[in-house]
């Protein structure tokens, strides 16, 4: 039995509301932002008071943070790997593959990150500090890794290179309603998620200088 003081280990229990919390946090913060969500909104949806976030989180601030590592740790670790791993067309093809079946298990991240693009503040300072700024120095050193993109673009090109492979991946999540509302697809059905990975590969191979 712990003695007097001491720090009671995380049960199962615990984990589980946890993870019903930053569900519910990446819900909201996509839709608003920061600074449009409050701790006690967040409560509200999983049946919490405001006072039991704070058990798990220590702050509005904490809370965000935790989605933001949830969301963008995976991309950063596989962008990371692929600086070693492309080293041809089918090594590519199993990157986007992975990336999209990421963006698929978290398809809020792209709206949340497009929503702080939006407001522009000191939160996307923060964001891409800690975050979107070394996914896209993982993401610059995968392509400079592929000889076939050193010899297809000058140096000046390479940055618009990635932000397009970017908008490329994440677009179809973040302009969900807009591909609704104008295409008259549903972006989060199979038959979308398997005509963007088959578009991914073609527009890769483009890109990296293939016919």
């Amino acid at each position: 039995m712990p003695g007097p003081g001491a720090r009671a280990q995380p049960t199962d229990a615990d984990a589980s509301t946890a993870t019903r919390i930053l569900d519910a946090a990446e819900i909201l913060f996509a839709q608003r932002g920061f600074a449009g969500v409050s701790v006690r909104e967040i409560a509200g949806q999983v049946g919490l008071n405001q006072g039991s976030i704070y058990n798990h989180f220590p702050s509005k601030q904490s809370l965000y943070e935790a989605v933001l590592q949830r969301g963008l740790t995976p991309f950063r670790e596989i962008l990371e790997s692929a600086a070693t791993e492309l080293t041809g067309p089918d090594a590519r093809d199993a990157l986007l593959e992975r990336l999209v079946d990421q963006l698929w298990r978290t398809p809020n991240i792209a709206k949340l990150i497009q929503r702080e693009v939006l407001d522009d503040g000191e939160v996307l300072e923060r964001l891409s500090e800690q975050w979107l700024r070394p996914i896209y120095t993982a993401g610059r050193a995968a392509m400079d890794a592929v000889p076939q993109v050193r010899e297809s673009w000058v140096e000046r090109d390479i940055p618009f290179v990635v932000l397009g492979m970017y908008h490329f991946l994440f677009g179809p999540f973040g302009s969900a309603a807009l591909t609704r509302r104008v295409i008259g697809e549903e972006p989060l059905s199979e038959d979308m998620r398997q005509a963007h990975i088959d578009f991914l590969k073609r527009a890769t191979h483009r890109l990296m200088g293939g016919a």
